[in-house]
């Protein structure tokens, strides 16, 4: 399995995920044609893509898919009360939609995919993961926190992309209004860095060993930041960043390493 993110943060997300001649987008926040320059470096066209797996309805994350499917003809596969709010957002693309039941396993081409709820300030959002018989992948973000039924899907995975959103104190001493603040904070809001060193710290010790930082703040947040704090969780849990498991950050706008699973 081969997974690059091609965008992260809250101006677009989106992740290309290929298996063979199946490629698979979660998310797609980015404009046409910064996604068809991204797949091109891989020799992809947009017709080629099995799917966009949809997150959530916001912004950031379907920015790109009324162009996606007015010239290129693909599925459009989300939860049934995402796909319902795309409907209103997106009605020249209610066509393309697949819906399915949160939680529900299908497969599109050569990749097995399995969608969980997240906690998240939508009426509903979901992550996913994705497995081949070689490989198992998870996507998780925009959570306000780690929930039972998170872990479950996404422990055993070899490879994760979860959200490091903001550094506490930034946030809090920043210039954002009480009201966002206390939206981010929440438990639907978006995870902290510590936070995200806690799952990191989990998945590592039930086998993940390629983890990427993803939605990082650029108002509360840096780079260097989340890496260190999710690098002093791992080793609080006796784990060696470049030893026993691999940690990047995700690029907000432009394409991160390409991992092979």
């Amino acid at each position: 399995m081969r997974i690059c993110t091609l965008a992260s943060s809250s101006s677009g997300n989106c992740t290309l995920v290929s298996q063979g001649s199946t490629h698979i987008l979660i998310d797609a926040g980015i404009s046409l044609r910064r996604i068809t320059t991204c797949l091109r470096h891989f020799s992809i066209s947009p017709d080629e893509l099995a799917g966009i797996l949809v997150t959530h309805e916001h912004s950031d994350h379907i920015g790109g898919i009324k162009m996606l499917v007015k010239y290129h003809h693909m599925p459009v596969l989300a939860p049934m009360g995402v796909a319902e709010s795309l409907c209103g957002i997106i009605p020249e693309a209610k066509d393309s939609f697949t819906y399915f039941q949160a939680g529900s396993e299908f497969v599109l081409g050569e990749i097995s995919v399995k969608s969980f709820l997240t906690p998240h300030d939508t009426p509903e959002s979901v992550g996913y993961r994705l497995d081949t018989p070689q490989a198992s992948f998870v996507f998780v973000t925009d959570i306000g926190c780690v929930t039972p039924t998170i872990l479950d899907a996404a422990l055993g995975a070899d490879m994760a992309v979860i959200e490091a959103n903001h550094d506490i104190k930034m946030l809090k001493s920043g210039n954002y209004p009480p009201h966002l603040k206390r939206r981010i904070l929440s438990e639907h809001g978006h995870l902290s860095n510590d936070d995200s060193g806690l799952l990191a710290s989990r998945l590592v010790s039930a086998g993940t060993r390629k983890i990427v930082l993803a939605h990082l703040s650029r108002e509360n947040n840096t780079p260097r930041l989340a890496w260190d704090t999710v690098d002093n969780a791992l080793k609080i849990h006796g784990v060696t960043v470049g030893g026993d498991v691999a940690l990047d950050t995700a690029p907000a706008d432009d394409m991160g390493k390409i991992y092979i699973i």
